[in-house]
């Protein structure tokens, strides 16, 4: 399924593969590299479906630095076709909920970096 709406995000994304760890109540603890980053949030790319509105504990290694957040999930899609790794079916976005301003600063300022080719 390929997105054709408008966007409305209100900060940059950038694809960057960075490493993340999701603790999710209940639920696996997923290791995964991000598909894109924001200031707002990521997108992953998931073995497992998590709910809507399911709160979870990040650790999202960005550069030299260790950001940990708590994030909501806010969309899934279950993906039409099989990735290379069969596992991976979901593509989940998920918003930063509770973050540090110093964080999200230091985020949106590593994406703008990124998608000026700095």
């Amino acid at each position: 399924m390929t997105w054709n709406g408008k966007e409305k995000r209100r900060f940059v994304r950038a694809s960057y593969p960075c490493k993340i760890a999701i603790f999710a109540p209940d639920e696996a603890v997923f290791t995964v590299n991000t598909e894109n980053i924001g200031a707002g949030g990521i997108r992953v790319i998931l073995g497992r479906e998590l709910r809507i509105s399911l709160l979870a504990d990040l650790e999202v290694f960005l550069k030299d630095k260790i950001i940990k957040c708590k994030g909501r999930i806010v969309w899934v899609i279950k993906k039409d076709f099989q990735a290379s790794d069969a596992s991976a079916n979901y593509d989940t976005g998920i918003e930063f909920y509770r973050i540090s301003e110093e964080d999200r600063k230091f985020i949106k300022n590593v994406v703008e970096s990124l998608a000026s080719g700095q």
